[in-house]
């Protein structure tokens, strides 16, 4: 492929527009087809993404709250770099439609897009190895949703509401900070100290009233898969599947030990995406009679939020 820079110059330079090479490069409106195809794309996207992201208001009353602390911080954030990509996809229609000459800065960045790559300027929380840029914007988009989603309850509800919001984890810019938030929230309500806190998980069977399962200080999280095995009365199974959709997972703060349940339990780890390359937390689950523990290590088994590519 010919360097943009070349594709540009045979695109604007009038003086070889009789050159045969040019007519294979530019098309009937005078653009590259590259061009052409780019400015599609980022107008595809602007209908994709929401237009603004409202942030939440600080009271002297939520602010002391470490879960709306936690929550403000993500809006605010994820408010910010909405409106970072739709300027930026604005300025790439303008270029594209040549009512805005190229800088340095523009000029990177229609590169990226172009071979489907990432912005570094979009880069602003984890994503995996090998993410285009098509799914990072729809995934993006629906990470935005969710943060609306939140600041709707806020602005209608008051940041009480915000512990029985069920939470797309893997959806979260910040995912490691939610769980010490909620951690915080439960040590910070009880006067309790965070190390006498424990991580209880129970993940209901599918159809199942998840209801049964939450208490006072539990908090609800979706788009969580297994890697490797699969869960049934909240224990631990071996399966062929490679991988299996957890249905809506209760995560419960408890002081002291964890209560002892019959048979033996595992610690799983839990990572953002599939390729494990970032720990989140980890959690214990009972295993299933008749299952031997070191077989679920041997297989690698582990919890993975659900994000662009897995």
């Amino acid at each position: 492929m010919q360097q943009l820079e070349d594709e540009e110059e045979l695109a604007y330079n009038a003086a070889n527009q009789d050159d045969p090479i040019n007519l294979i490069v530019v098309e009937g409106d005078g653009r590259p087809a590259w061009m052409k195809s780019l400015h599609q794309t980022a107008t595809n996207w602007l209908q994709v993404l929401p237009k603004e992201l409202p942030t939440l208001r600080r009271t002297v009353e939520n602010i002391k709250d470490p879960l709306y602390r936690f929550f403000e911080r993500e809006v605010a954030a994820g408010a910010d770099l909405l409106q970072q990509v739709l300027h930026d996809l604005r300025n790439v229609i303008a270029i594209c439609q040549g009512e805005m000459k190229q800088t340095n800065e523009t000029r990177a960045m229609v590169g990226s897009l172009v071979r489907g790559m990432l912005p570094s300027g979009w880069r602003r929380y984890a994503v995996a190895r090998g993410c285009t840029v098509q799914q990072w914007v729809d995934d993006f988009a629906r990470r935005v949703l969710q943060l609306a989603t939140v600041s709707e309850t806020v602005c209608e509800r008051g940041a009480k509401r915000l512990q029985s919001i069920p939470v797309w984890l893997g959806g979260l810019l910040n995912p490691e900070a939610y769980i010490t938030a909620t951690r915080q929230c439960v040590a910070q309500a009880n006067s309790w100290s965070l190390e006498e806190l424990n991580l209880q998980v129970t993940i209901p069977d599918p159809g199942t009233e998840s209801e049964n399962a939450q208490t006072e200080w539990s908090f609800c999280v979706t788009g969580l898969k297994i890697q490797g095995a699969t869960v049934k009365g909240n224990r631990l199974l071996l399966t062929n599947t490679i991988m299996v959709d957890l249905p809506l997972t209760v995560l419960t703060w408890i002081r002291g030990p964890e209560p002892a349940s019959c048979g033996q339990t595992l610690t799983l780890p839990v990572y953002l995406n599939s390729a494990r390359s970032e720990l989140l937390f980890t959690v214990r689950l009972p295993i299933a009679p008749g299952q031997e523990p070191h077989a679920f290590y041997e297989r690698g088994v582990a919890l993975l939020t659900s994000t662009a590519l897995n």
